[in-house]
């Protein structure tokens, strides 16, 4: 495990200490914890962009209009529903 120094600002500091109290644990367990999550967040996020673009590349995508009508369709059918 690496460590790191983070400049915080004040506010994000007292949240961190807010967090830390409420919890019971360290304010450094918490920012770990939060950075952790983050990072996590992100490369989740990295994903969807890469399979994304996999998708445009292989023409698996559908115009406005298409998805409009499809959407409109769902809406239409629930209305319909008693």
């Amino acid at each position: 495990m690496s460590a790191i120094t983070i400049p915080l600002d004040p506010a994000t500091d007292a949240a961190l200490d807010e967090i830390a109290g409420a919890s019971g644990r360290s304010k450094v367990q918490v920012a770990a914890d939060l950075l952790a999550g983050y990072a996590q967040h992100i490369a989740e996020l990295h994903e969807l962009v890469r399979e994304a673009r996999e998708d445009i590349a292989a023409g698996r995508v559908h115009s406005r209009d298409e998805v409009e009508a499809s959407v409109q369709a769902i809406i239409d059918a629930a209305a319909r529903k008693p």
